[in-house]
């Protein structure tokens, strides 16, 4: 108990105290700071608190604190969520949303067909543990971060607003590919039928999921309808994803898909969702570094197998990006169209990537999550150092950076 009450109390304090360090403009070398300032420092303080050095967050630790881990998943789905408002979506052209799903989808399938045949000769799963796997890898894969372009902005004079405003959409937007694939992965893990006929069983269970997150969505929405402090509305709001992800943990479906849904109908619900976005505004980073911590402390990166699978992730994932960026602007006829390189402004994976991989961990835990969780976390280390380099030189290469 001891152990759980520091582990809990360090992981608060390092998130509440650590991030304002990492995303904040520190006073260092011209480009060190495209290099530093992504967040992905905390993966190693979370290895080195972990079981493999100091073992203060050792797994069996980590598996009793599932209510801060639902709690974190769902705030991140929530967070995510609550910034989809079609009214602000529909102020970009009508060409951004085809964009984001055509590279997206391209992504998802370049990692997931060879890592479908790859993990099957090399671990002796079942075929719905293969497909879950692969599934996971591939919605980890279809992710973008914002991080390098915020830091290529600021680093960099920008002229124009052309590439640059369409990579920041699509990367604000493609994530939703990924937890889809996400709720779909875990929805077609199961046999049982839910509504009593056996065709389509995976989309009865995928079915439900969205039942949920709508369900506890319109819950939220009323609750905070009433007049209430700041307090009672942080309490309203934890409460409620509390709940949504315990519910999702009981039928074994996907809390971070149902709580994106949940704040996809908060924020598309008639009225004001400012109070509930200010909020979350300000647990966004700390959550986001309690889950690179959590990352970094499950992280066996002496895996067999896992560190040269990571290899062939990254070089799929950046391939995938490259070529479904250069897809989405063969087919792309707007009056300013994409440039083909595109996709090299998209490398960058970030924290839902993390997220993605630590709910697949929370709920099916193996053999085969400790090599997944060692791809995925070496994919985004690898992903986030080259990126600003790689943004850079699209940007450069269009114009858009004057110096």
């Amino acid at each position: 108990m001891v152990k759980i009450t520091i582990g809990v109390a360090l992981l608060l304090l390092i998130a509440l105290v650590g991030y304002r360090q990492t995303f904040t403009r520190l006073r260092l070398p011209s480009g060190a700071r495209l290099v530093y300032l992504t967040g992905t420092e905390f993966i190693a303080v979370g290895f080195a608190l972990g079981g493999e050095l100091i073992g203060l967050l050792d797994e069996d630790t980590i598996r009793r604190l599932t209510p801060l881990f639902s709690l974190g998943l769902g705030a991140t789905g929530l967070i995510f969520g609550i910034q989809l408002d079609l009214r602000v979506l529909r102020r970009f052209p009508a060409r951004f949303p085809l964009i984001a799903a055509t590279q997206a989808i391209v992504t998802g399938i370049a990692v997931f067909v060879p890592f479908f045949f790859i993990l099957g000769r090399l671990f002796e799963l079942e075929s719905t543990e293969r497909w879950t796997a692969a599934a996971v890898l591939a919605a980890t894969a279809v992710c973008t971060a914002q991080t390098s372009l915020a830091l290529v902005d600021r680093e960099f004079r920008l002229r124009g607003a052309g590439l640059i405003r369409l990579l920041r959409y699509v990367s604000s937007l493609d994530a939703l590919v990924g937890v889809t694939i996400l709720g779909l992965a875990f929805a077609w893990r199961h046999q049982s039928a839910l509504f009593g006929f056996e065709a389509v069983i995976g989309l009865q269970w995928f079915f439900l999921s969205v039942c949920i997150g709508s369900a506890m969505g319109f819950l939220l929405r009323i609750l905070t309808m009433v007049r209430c402090t700041e307090e009672e509305l942080l309490i309203f709001v934890l409460g409620t994803v509390l709940l949504s992800s315990g519910i999702s943990l009981y039928f074994e479906l996907s809390p971070l898909f149902v709580n994106v849904l949940m704040g996809i109908v908060v924020a598309n619900s008639p009225g004001s969702s400012e109070r509930i976005f200010t909020l979350l505004a300000r647990l966004e980073k700390p959550v986001y570094v309690v889950f690179l911590l959590l990352a970094g402390a499950v992280w066996q990166p002496g895996v067999a197998w896992g560190l040269l699978l990571a290899g062939v992730y990254w070089l799929l994932r950046i391939s995938g990006k490259v070529a479904g960026g250069f897809a989405a602007a063969r087919f792309d006829s707007g009056e300013e169209p994409s440039s083909p390189g595109l996709g090299f402004g998209l490398v960058a994976q970030g924290g839902m990537a993390v997220a993605l991989v630590m709910n697949y961990y929370q709920l099916r835990p193996g053999s085969v999550t400790d090599v997944v969780v060692t791809i995925v976390l070496v994919g985004v280390i690898a992903s986030e150092l080259v990126a600003p380099t790689f943004a850079v030189r699209l940007l450069r290469r269009v114009g858009e950076i004057e110096r």
